[in-house]
């Protein structure tokens, strides 16, 4: 985000701290005209520009983490799907959903949205890609919005993992992305408006997965979310835009609100780090670290020389993906046209979270 607009959104940790809060200012946001007007999709791609050429690494560290965040969201739509003809059909949900009073689904659909955002920053800020969609004035007065939106976000087969994620179709959205793909010419254009396509779509069938999930009395689904290298979790204090960003607070909010601000970001951050379990790099797999458990492995070259987190939970996913897809990027700088597909793998009938 620019820092007009980075310093608007509300801070992933205060989710949980103070959802209706959080809410509030979240929804003022939405209303305003740089997400709501016709070019709130090209504010939220320079945003996303702006923030790849101006950190070091950011760009390669987007590219690396494309293929997990595409496979992960590829999985969840199935199991979403998977949840939401189950409950369609046998848990009558059409009827008791639309039954249900407006502050009942507000309560349900707002416990989603604070839950999913608190555990990640590029979810909290996918928020903003989400208009209307997750505007929960919405959302709440007509069930009938909600269940729209959830048949829209289904998949037609949960036979198989697909390999590339049914997007939540939006005519802005839609038109912006066509014109914009057929611009982009560069990486860094390429994997800014790739990532802020999918996570668009990933955080809105997360919202819908966990509002379904707690209005059936069911406990939240897993969510995936990619472990950092220790750099990018804790911030390098010799990194030049480290010192920037305090230096821009303090001009900005003035030297008390700057700190203020800065302890929200750092508490919200170790928050999220808390939560944070690494997850198998092998496209097949699509196991998570167990909290308390034993760590994954890592993929030494990636971590030292590119700063790249690439886990896996065994022997056999590492050798696996060494011949799928590995061997070629192994401790190498990425393109996008390395990571913008995903293969055929065979362990392709693995499910990522069991009903």
């Amino acid at each position: 985000m620019n820092v007009g607009a980075y310093l608007a959104i509300p801070l992933a940790g205060e989710a949980l701290v103070d959802p209706e809060k959080w809410d509030q200012k979240w929804e003022s946001m939405l209303r305003g005209p740089q997400l709501s007007g016709p070019h709130g999709p090209l504010f939220c791609f320079n945003n996303m520009l702006f923030q790849n050429r101006s950190v070091p690494g950011f760009t390669d560290r987007a590219l690396a983490g494309y293929p997990e965040l595409l496979a992960g969201t590829c999985a969840m739509q199935r199991n979403m799907t998977q949840d939401a003809i189950m409950y369609f059909v046998g848990g009558n949900l059409e009827k008791r959903w639309m039954d249900a009073s407006p502050d009942e689904r507000r309560k349900h659909i707002l416990g989603a949205m604070a839950s999913v955002c608190s555990k990640a920053r590029n979810l909290n800020e996918a928020r903003a890609y989400c208009v209307p969609e997750l505007r929960l004035s919405r959302l709440r007065l007509d069930g009938k919005v909600f269940l729209d939106l959830l048949r829209s976000a289904m998949i037609d087969d949960v036979t198989y993992i697909p390999t590339k994620p049914r997007l939540v179709s939006h005519p802005r959205w839609d038109a912006f992305a066509a014109e914009q793909e057929a611009r982009n010419t560069t990486d860094d254009e390429k994997i800014a408006l790739a990532e802020l396509i999918l996570l668009r779509t990933k955080l809105i069938c997360h919202v819908l997965h966990f509002t379904l999930r707690s209005f059936l009395g069911l406990e939240a689904p897993p969510l995936q979310v990619t472990k950092m290298h220790r750099k990018q979790e804790k911030g390098d204090p010799t990194d030049p835009t480290h010192a920037m960003h305090e230096e821009i607070l303090k001009r900005m909010l003035g030297p008390e609100a700057a700190k203020a601000r800065r302890e929200l970001e750092v508490a919200s951050a170790k928050a999220r780090i808390s939560q944070r379990l690494g997850s198998c790099s092998y496209l097949g797999c699509h196991n998570m670290e167990v909290e308390g458990g034993k760590k994954f492995s890592r993929c030494g070259p990636c971590y030292v020389k590119m700063e790249r987190q690439v886990l896996y939970c065994s022997q056999k996913c590492q050798k696996a993906d060494w011949k799928l897809r590995h061997k070629a990027v192994c401790g190498k700088p990425l393109t996008f046209d390395d990571i913008s597909t995903l293969p055929e793998h065979p362990a392709n009938d693995q499910v990522f979270a069991t009903l």
